[in-house]
């Protein structure tokens, strides 16, 4: 009977060991990302994805936050509170905040989870490389593309393609911008110097200023270099588009809507218009590269990448699962209007499909981040005042510079 007790208390014991194993609780993950736009869907859609392949081992759980200073202020205070998220979206202009605070690898470490870093656009992997330790992976780029309506370059007769250097791009906004009535009320313009997303026309003219050869700020970060020959002559091409070329309105306006409802024939934009540009019925429309109005082919971008804060090994090992599977799978990313920065994906067959994903990666190689900085929303602020002076007409594009940049130095001094 003794023997018989033994027995059924040995397989008692068994079976709740057995049974505790089988309830073991899978690592809870909390992953931030800032895509309050179309984009959060798509990546809901990815994690719902990740969970199911990874049940009972990882879960997931996405956080969705306006991104800007409230989402870095809200990223600081978790990691000194102790509790960081397990994977968080930043951006190349905002990690470097984080650098002591944040898990880093080399690439030989990267192999080990299978990630290749020879895989990545070169331009983009060295945004997130200091002292030759990568401190982020990137899921995903996105910059400035030309989006043309071909119908109107068709009755213009212009060649339906996009124009490609500032020449051609001068004779397209001209035959493009149309009294078509004859009421001296223009109808149809070929481009809009400002309005709308203000951040856009920040974009536009960092872009220029890039391809010209220009800065935003020295290279030590200590005070602006924005106010040169090739910030004013940026600047100054865009005003005379309005005041001399007169194929843009004087008033600012939304170029997103007037292009969506085609009474704009030429407009710069990221990805992300892509699925609302397709949504418009009658929109007969493409995209392409920005063009060289400047010296050099370059184009303002910037990046989602993923960067894992320091926790637990156990934490740290499932966080990096996670974005690597993210990484593996950026081409359902990529059909949220974005384009990924895997060499393997951009040159796949699924990828070229996306046509317009496959237009904008075209630029992946001349993509240029801002210079680090934490006053950047400081000197975009100021930066914006001046622009719309000299886009009103209230001042030259020469003196707007000249005051930005005393703005920009006082506020550089006092970092």
């Amino acid at each position: 009977m003794k023997d018989l007790l033994k027995i059924l208390s040995l397989a008692l014991v068994c079976v709740l060991l057995l049974g505790s194993v089988g309830m073991a609780q899978p690592v809870q993950l909390q992953y931030w990302t800032p895509f309050t736009g179309p984009d959060g869907a798509y990546m809901e859609r990815m994690v719902q994805q990740f969970n199911e392949e990874h049940a009972g081992e990882i879960e997931v759980e996405l956080f969705i936050l306006p991104g800007g200073a409230d989402y870095i202020t809200k990223l600081a205070l978790a990691i000194r509170t102790g509790a960081p998220p397990g994977v968080v979206i930043l951006s190349p202009n905002d990690y470097f905040r984080f650098l002591d605070n944040l898990t880093s690898w080399t690439a030989s470490d990267l192999a080990d989870y299978g990630l290749d870093v020879g895989d990545f656009n070169e331009n983009i992997i060295d945004s997130v490389i200091r002292d030759g330790r990568i401190y982020a992976i990137p899921l995903g780029t996105y910059c400035l593309g030309l989006y043309y309506n071909i119908d109107h370059l068709a009755a213009a007769g212009l060649e339906q393609r996009a124009p490609e250097n500032r020449e051609e791009f001068l004779e397209y906004v001209r035959k493009l911008t149309l009294d078509k009535d004859g009421d001296r009320t223009i109808d149809q313009w070929g481009w809009y110097s400002f309005g709308g997303w203000q951040f856009r026309v920040l974009w536009q003219w960092y872009t220029l200023l890039f391809q010209n050869g220009g800065s935003l700020l020295t290279e030590d970060g200590t005070r602006s270099a924005f106010f040169s020959p090739e910030g004013i002559e940026a600047l100054q091409f865009y005003v005379d588009l309005i005041h001399k070329e007169n194929v843009a309105p004087k008033d600012p306006a939304d170029p997103e809507e007037a292009f969506r409802v085609g009474l704009l024939s030429l407009h710069v934009n990221g990805p992300w218009m892509i699925n609302l540009f397709r949504e418009q019925p009658d929109l007969n429309w493409a995209v392409a590269p920005v063009p060289v109005l400047g010296e050099e082919r370059m184009v303002w971008g910037d990046a989602h990448i993923m960067c894992i804060p320091k926790q637990s090994p156990e934490m740290t090992e499932a966080a990096i699962t996670l974005a690597k599977w993210l990484s593996d799978n950026s081409i359902e990313w990529a059909k949220a209007g974005q384009v990924p920065v895997r060499k393997s994906i951009v040159e796949s067959e699924e990828f070229a499909a996306l046509t317009e994903q496959f237009e904008f990666a075209k630029q992946l190689s001349y993509v240029r981040f801002l210079p680090h900085t934490e006053r950047l929303a400081e000197i975009e602020s100021v930066l914006l005042e001046y622009m719309d002076a000299a886009y009103l007409g209230d001042m030259d594009p020469e003196e707007a510079l000249d005051y930005a940049a005393e703005e920009v130095d006082d506020i550089l001094r006092r970092r």
